[in-house]
């Protein structure tokens, strides 16, 4: 497929249209003037200048112009140099167009049920981006051999992942992609998505880690101080061992501790409960936006909140918070409805109109679908 697509992978591609940059209302120009450059880097950023003004992404500029930046030369690996556009004047005075940005949980969400997997990468992706003229003179910069202007979007602008991502949504309208994350149930579903992407690649080119926010709440869990605080992490850990089953044997020396006559955390307790940790953080499911069997299981302590969203006996995300010094003087029927309205709040994206169970190991909260809602208290 390479070989069938190679024009594809060649040189830096051209996304359709220009951008613009658009400053905000009183912006103030400065002009920046060229950093030193040592000695020794002198010939090597020169010949850099000419490559990239030999490829059309920057460009002398001998006018007059408003806006000068300076630029941050960096020596690659290779011995190479990068040219780096230090906006920093410019940024603080650009309106950025502020585009919704997939998160790695959206994307995976959308490979649910997938088996193989393609990645493609734009080279130099922004550099794909034409930009109008008056934008490409906000992008002057100074150096010790004059001043230039990038033709394409430059990196180092704050408003660039935004535009990019635009860019790369419309070029990529209608196929099935995961950003430039290719998937599919099969060797053969791959391919197809594969080439749809590679076919809309060529079309268009007019040139040529689990989320830490799902797992934060077990992560910064802190140790439990007493036999009371002991007991419920036991209870939540009960409940989660339907689908972690490895967590029954990791708690051993925790449900000991329970049973002792004084409590006393030990340095085996503190390994257990580091690997308990862990155990929760690796074994979290995707969530399949086309599964049927949710629920949320939620709990009140003393001074927080938890839940923890399941999908067909998996375990998907966890979530937490601290209660207020008001929210801490409830009663423990309303804490633990509390727990229940914070659950469905920090699930929102996965349950919005779908059916759920709800779970809390508080029984007097049933009370509340039995009698009239005029008997409850205000509160609740």
């Amino acid at each position: 497929m390479i070989d069938q697509y190679a024009d594809v992978f060649e040189g830096i591609g051209q996304l359709p249209g220009v951008c613009k940059l658009t400053l905000k209302e009183g912006a103030v120009p400065t002009v920046q003037p060229p950093k030193r450059v040592p000695f020794a880097l002198e010939k090597r950023l020169k010949a850099e200048l000419d490559r990239l003004e030999q490829m059309k992404i920057i460009e002398k500029v001998t006018k007059p112009t408003d806006w000068v930046n300076s630029v941050v030369i960096v020596e690659k690996a290779n011995r190479n140099l990068r040219i780096c556009l230090d906006p920093v004047d410019l940024n603080k005075n650009l309106k950025r167009p502020h585009y919704p940005i997939p998160t790695f949980e959206s994307i995976t969400q959308r490979c649910a049920g997938a088996k193989i997997f393609s990645k493609l990468d734009a080279t130099s992706g922004f550099w794909s981006m034409m930009l109008d003229d008056e934008s490409s003179d906000l992008t002057t910069f100074n150096t010790i051999f004059g001043r230039y202007k990038f033709k394409r979007y430059p990196f180092g602008l704050n408003s660039a992942q935004d535009d990019f991502q635009r860019k790369m949504e419309e070029a990529f309208e209608n196929l099935n992609l995961g950003l430039i994350v290719i998937c599919g149930a099969d060797d053969s579903e791959n391919d197809e998505r594969l080439k749809a992407a590679l076919e809309r690649a060529r079309e268009k080119n007019e040139g040529i880690k689990p989320d830490p926010e799902k797992t934060r709440a077990i992560t910064e869990m802190p140790l439990p101080e007493n036999s009371e605080q002991l007991q419920k992490l036991l209870g939540m850990l009960n409940y989660l061992s339907r689908y972690i089953p490895s967590l029954s044997s990791l708690n051993k020396s925790l449900r000991e501790l329970e049973r002792a006559d004084e409590y006393k955390w030990k340095p085996a307790h503190e390994k257990a409960f580091s690997k308990i940790k862990s155990a929760l953080c690796s074994n979290l499911a995707y969530f399949d936006p086309k599964c049927e069997n949710i629920e949320i299981k939620v709990d009140a302590s003393k001074h927080g909140l938890g839940a923890v969203l399941a999908v067909d006996d998996n375990v998907v995300a966890f979530g937490s918070r601290s209660m207020s010094e008001t929210e801490q003087r409830y009663s423990q029927i309303e804490k633990e409805l509390l727990a229940v309205v914070f659950g469905c709040k920090h699930f929102h994206q996965y349950i919005y109109g779908r059916t759920v169970t709800i779970t809390t190991d508080h029984k007097p909260l049933e009370s509340i679908l039995v009698k009239p809602i005029s008997k409850a208290p205000p509160r609740l």
